[in-house]
């Protein structure tokens, strides 16, 4: 089904890049959200199996949800980079390896095209021997990550329960909160070094995905540090075209409002990309509403460049923006009914 649907993919950026039609690349990015949402929402489903349409969510539903969600997003780019005219050379072997290229395929990275497409016809033999032997490295430090430090602490991150009978309930929350912390970064950055030196072994140079993002001051900062390529793809390809939009709906003088709306539903999109339930919907919006207190925070302190400037001040921020990602994490990890349940205990 899913080389199916990216021929059908590779075909429409074929039709886009000869005749610039906005409404024929409105349908197709329509159209494969309309898929997505058939295969990860059961709402969605439910409507559509009433319809004649049944045997297509029939036929999709068939398709494992592993890997669907960066498919998507290499479909997305692949159609809209068309559009603009920003891909110069395509082949269609090399896109359906583009699309299906396994190291990265199940949680990135999200390569680009052009850049796949060098490294697939480049032909430096002696630099792919020094990208082989780099790859092996990089393999073995995700391996290490996931490995070993992993199971140090996938105990206490899963759940606070394991905790409880030797702590007071709220350090064991505050313990199993740092715990998850730990075990997402270094599980989640172990994988992207396995799939970036596995792509080195075959000399494709995929792009970074990590860069000690707890280490950053800021949430903006953060986004730019964590999960790199899927926060440049939600950049480009979400937060700019809700930039837009809103500026038409909204005067320009406005801009704090629009960034703020831009930002609850760019990252309300985020959530929903993860998951299909509520907890990642809260966990979409504390983003969303984190980044807009940072605009206007930062917004606000333009004229205090001596306060910002100050190591204390770098200090204090990164704190403040641990605790807010940790905090976050929470709500990505527990269901609505767990979370609702924490709070009765807390309070």
């Amino acid at each position: 089904v899913l080389f199916a649907l990216s021929t059908l993919v590779y075909i429409l950026g074929y039709i886009l890049k000869k005749n610039k039609k906005y409404w024929l690349l409105s349908f197709s990015v329509l159209l494969l959200l309309v898929l997505f949402s058939i295969r990860n929402f059961p709402f969605v489903q439910s409507v559509l199996e009433k319809t004649y349409f049944s045997f297509i969510a029939a036929e999709f539903l068939s398709v494992q949800k592993i890997g669907l969600s960066y498919i998507l997003f290499r479909h997305i780019h692949w159609l809209i980079e068309n559009y603009k005219g920003s891909i110069t050379k395509s082949n269609y072997l090399t896109f359906i390896n583009y699309v299906l290229f396994f190291p990265s395929i199940l949680a990135g990275p999200i390569d680009t095209y052009k850049n796949f497409h060098y490294w697939l016809s480049n032909q430096r033999t002696f630099y792919h021997k020094k990208l082989f032997f780099a790859g092996i490295t990089r393999v073995f430090l995700g391996a290490f990550k996931t490995l070993a430090i992993v199971p140090l602490v996938i105990t206490y991150a899963l759940s606070y329960e394991a905790l409880t009978p030797t702590f007071p309930f709220a350090f064991a929350l505050l313990i199993n909160l740092l715990a998850y912390s730990i075990y997402i970064y270094f599980d989640f950055s172990g994988y992207s070094d396995i799939a970036i030196g596995t792509a080195y072994m075959l000399g494709i140079k995929t792009p970074e995905n990590f860069n000690n993002p707890y280490f950053s001051s800021s949430l903006s900062e953060f986004w730019k540090r964590w999960h790199i390529t899927f926060s440049y793809f939600l950049r480009i390809y979400v937060f700019k075209p809700f930039i837009g939009f809103y500026t038409k709906l909204i005067r320009k003088e406005y801009r704090m409002t629009i960034s703020v709306l831009s930002y609850l539903s760019t990252f309300i999109v985020c959530g929903l990309w993860h998951g299909d339930t509520l907890n990642f919907l809260y966990w979409g919006l504390w983003h969303g509403i984190g980044l807009s207190i940072q605009k206007i925070w930062g917004n606000n302190l333009k004229n205090y460049s001596s306060i910002t400037q100050s190591k204390y001040y770098t200090y204090s921020s990164t704190i403040i923006t641990f605790i807010f990602v940790t905090l976050g994490w929470g709500l990505f990890h527990y269901s609505h009914d767990e979370l609702i349940n924490i709070l009765k205990l807390l309070v």
